[in-house]
């Protein structure tokens, strides 16, 4: 069973000779850089393995900005913009930032990689009291959020933090950006190769509340068990997946104005059950439709067939949403004639299965135009 909810592995000097065996094994779907646990030097060559090993796989890799801290080592007083042109030079995916003091410091970081002509997206950590209460403004400034447990817990009383992650977590899924959260989600693990129960319980709520990503860090980069931890999460989530049920809000949208390739995504949700949908496959230029198909959380995974590695990185982090690459123009027949098959071919249907394929109408003037067509195809 493919998880839908994402992994994301610190890289370090316990990952080093079992990167193969990680990537290979699709224990990660993205792996994350951090100058914490290791040099320039050592990151830049873990870097360079991890896009040698992942050619033909869809694995993004984020680099976690250093920041310079006040003389109490505590709070953080500025971002290390040194470190931007780092990511930057090594043309990594997705840029991930602590929130300092104002969201002036993230529209820098933004117009840097801007100049810089890289498409590279931006996390933004929500690691503080501060982040918290600009959380509406974060989201709109950034590409995906990252919720840090450990900051937040020197700002709040320990027992706020089961409330404001679930608060969060629904902001971020009402938008459709990107929730990852993180700090000692499996952390008896870094020293054993079970996990306690109360660590099962917390990664299977997060699973629940609605996390599009789950990342480790010490349990990864320095444990003893890197890939038994890796393997740990992958089991939680995939049992949350197929045994609990959870009704996405919608009457929250009922009242909303939206396009039709947002309204059109909606509807995909309420297809499936009546239609016996084994695998949603749509056809997206920038990974938009994806996205929003994503955000109503559908039984069914997501295919989304896609133009260039780039927007598969990107999708990499999203719920639920694999991709194919798909760099040749194709008329709506053609779409349709390959949808099935494709969906076939990566193992989300088999023959005699339906799939619901959605894509833009107007095929024939764009490779892929705004979502205005959904269809249910049989597997053959």
């Amino acid at each position: 069973m493919r998880r839908k909810v994402k992994i994301i592995a610190t890289l370090g000097q316990s990952t080093d000779k079992k990167l193969e065996n990680i990537i290979s094994n699709e224990l990660a779907d993205a792996v994350l850089i951090d100058n914490y646990y290791g040099s320039n030097e050592e990151n830049s060559e873990r870097i360079k393995k991890v896009k040698e090993l992942s050619k033909n796989k869809s694995i993004s890799i984020i680099y976690d900005l250093d920041h310079i801290y006040a003389q109490n080592k505590y709070k953080l007083i500025k971002i290390d913009l040194e470190n931007v042109e780092y990511a930057i030079k090594e043309n990594v995916d997705f840029i991930a930032t602590p929130f300092i003091s104002g969201i002036e410091e993230i529209k820098e970081v933004k117009s840097i990689i801007e100049k810089s002509g890289k498409d590279i997206a931006l996390i933004v950590k929500i690691d503080s009291k501060n982040a918290y209460q600009n959380i509406d403004s974060i989201l709109i400034n950034s590409d995906a959020i990252m919720i840090n447990r450990d900051e937040l817990g020197m700002d709040f009383p320990l027992q706020d933090l089961p409330i404001i992650q679930k608060e969060i977590i629904k902001k971020a899924n009402y938008l459709g950006k990107e929730v990852i959260i993180t700090t000692q989600m499996l952390q008896s693990m870094v020293y054993n190769p079970r996990p306690t129960r109360a660590e099962v319980s917390d990664v299977a709520n997060a699973t629940i509340d609605g996390v599009d990503a789950i990342l480790l860090i010490d349990e990864t980069a320095t444990g003893y068990y890197p890939e038994e931890a890796l393997k740990t999460i992958n089991k939680i989530v995939c049992y949350i997946d197929k045994n609990y049920k959870k009704e996405t809000e919608n009457y929250e949208y009922k009242n909303v104005d939206m396009e039709i390739s947002h309204a059109m995504c909606l509807t995909s949700k309420y297809l499936l059950k009546q239609a016996n949908v084994k695998n949603i496959v749509t056809y997206t230029k920038s990974g938009k439709t994806a996205r929003f198909i994503a955000k109503y959380r559908p039984e069914s995974a997501i295919l989304a067939i896609i133009p260039n590695d780039k927007i598969a990185k990107r999708l990499s982090l999203t719920w639920g949403v694999y991709t194919s690459i798909e760099e040749k123009k194709l008329t709506m027949e053609e779409m349709l004639e390959k949808a099935p098959k494709l969906s076939k071919d990566k193992g989300f249907a088999k023959k005699g299965d339906s799939v619901l394929i959605t894509l833009g109408g107007d095929s024939k003037e764009k490779n892929f135009a705004p979502t205005d067509f959904l269809t249910v195809k049989e597997v053959k």
